[in-house]
């Protein structure tokens, strides 16, 4: 690839899933729509996607030139000779993965099948094997990690029609002639879906199963070290190196994962690049204290579970938490799925 080509994969990455590490606004605008009003309001750090052929702009944001389309599954945008295909989440199990795809939702179907892929993990730990290929980008990937959080647009969507939507797959939000006042309007991060399920409905799903962003952690850090779900066992995802029934927390979306491989305990961060190989009590210590919602109440799990005095348990949680950047867990509604079925 060349320089503008990394940077336009770059760029579409962020989009595509709404995560954000380079821009702190990605804006695609579709042939034919109305482009002045956006290149008015972008910025410095944001990039701006135009149709190939488009007028030259004077704008302070980055401009990349895309050829095709992406308005239909199957459609595959182009930067330079590299194509994004985008493809809707069931097809993605079953269409030969040649190149970068783009997997969204299309209908309740879609939606419903990915919920089913989660909570088939959760039981299992069988992750789909799509999601685990480097090549594909599930869409707006940050809103189903956190449904509730208020967020600004930063993945925008400007249509022929001059219409404004949030996100690869979100709701239409307004007209592009009210974008300063739309980009300042917080979000909740359902509404980058809510262009194929209504807001609600994907709230209430997500908000029953708590740990969704703590799947797509497992599976990122999958992808990451490039596993297959038969090389490791992530701990919460049919596999806990102990299951004592007293969890009473779900571990946070973003702490370190454990896992067990073949040559012992990981514990792996995400945040930090961070691998280490764990005693097996190290990682008992470390799966207490992540499904715990207070250090008292791990240091009486870990007391149990190793056989020691709880002054000895609660150094060795406390140790955990400052040596290997783990944390007490979210308190759970639903404490008796904290942490997946046992394999």
């Amino acid at each position: 690839m060349s320089g503008d080509e990394i940077i336009g994969a770059r760029a579409l990455r962020e989009w595509i899933t709404g995560e954000r590490h380079h821009y702190s606004r990605v804006f695609f605008v579709d042939r034919d729509a109305p482009a002045h009003q956006v290149l008015a309001a972008a910025e410095r750090r944001d990039a701006v996607f135009l149709p190939d052929g488009s007028e030259p702009c004077d704008t302070h944001a980055e401009v990349i030139r895309y050829g095709g389309g992406w308005d239909d599954i199957g459609d595959e945008l182009f930067l330079g000779p590299h194509g994004v295909e985008r493809q809707d989440y069931i097809a993605a199990a079953f269409v030969q993965i040649v190149g970068p795809i783009a997997v969204g939702f299309s209908d309740e179907t879609s939606w419903r099948a990915f919920l089913d892929d989660a909570e088939l993990a959760r039981r299992t730990g069988v992750f789909p094997a799509a999601l685990l290929d480097a090549r594909v980008l599930l869409a707006d990937r940050v809103a189903l990690a956190s449904p509730v959080a208020l967020m600004r647009p930063s993945a925008v969507r400007v249509r022929s029609d001059g219409r404004v939507s949030a996100g690869m797959q979100g709701e239409v939000v307004g007209a592009v002639t009210e974008l300063p006042s739309l980009l300042a309007a917080a979000l909740p991060g359902a509404a980058l879906v809510g262009g194929v399920m209504p807001r609600d409905r994907v709230l209430d799903d997500l908000r029953t199963r708590g740990w969704v962003g703590r799947y797509l952690t497992a599976l990122e850090l999958m992808r990451t070290l490039s596993l297959a779900s038969t090389d490791a066992a992530v701990a919460g995802f049919g596999w806990t190196p102990f299951d004592d029934g007293l969890c009473d927390a779900e571990p946070r979306t973003a702490d370190p994962l454990l896992l067990e491989t073949g040559n012992g305990f990981l514990l792996a961060d995400l945040t930090t690049r961070r691998r280490q190989l764990l005693s097996p009590d190290t990682a008992r210590v470390v799966a207490v204290t992540q499904t715990s919602s207070d250090t008292e109440s791990a240091a009486a799990r870990v007391a149990r579970q190793l056989e020691v005095p709880k002054s000895q348990a609660l150094s060795l949680c406390l140790e955990a938490i400052d040596a290997l950047g783990v944390h007490c867990g979210r308190r759970a509604v639903d404490s008796s799925s904290t942490t997946g079925a046992v394999r």
